[in-house]
């Protein structure tokens, strides 16, 4: 496979993800935050989202400037996938149904 082969499985393969991410993040917002309140957690969401990647882009220049683009590319290739390991504990990936403003029990799961 040539180098822009696999760039382009892994850009598709990482569009997949934010698209799978997406999805259940404004399933479970939805779900949990109240109507008065929606908005304004999607916004703050949004604005942390959409704020934070100026900064991871002068982070991300710099570190290639610092020490080369592929050992750049890889750090944040381990990184990102690093970054899942805190769902691991968290009681998210155990929710398999969420009814309207039902709210979470201790366990993760919900009322049944």
């Amino acid at each position: 496979m040539t180098h822009a082969g696999a760039l382009g499985v892994a850009e598709f393969l990482a569009g997949i993800g934010v698209l799978l991410f997406d999805g259940s993040l404004n399933s479970l917002q939805a779900a949990v935050t109240p109507d008065s309140m929606r908005s304004r957690v999607a916004g703050a969401y949004s604005a942390v989202n959409y704020g934070i990647r100026p900064l991871g882009a002068i982070v991300g220049g710099t570190l290639a400037t610092l020490i080369g683009l592929r050992p750049t590319l890889i750090t944040a290739a381990v990184g990102g996938t690093l970054s899942l390991l805190w769902l691991l504990p968290s009681p998210i990936p155990r929710i398999h149904s969420l009814a309207p403003h039902d709210p979470l029990t201790a366990d993760g799961g919900t009322h049944t």
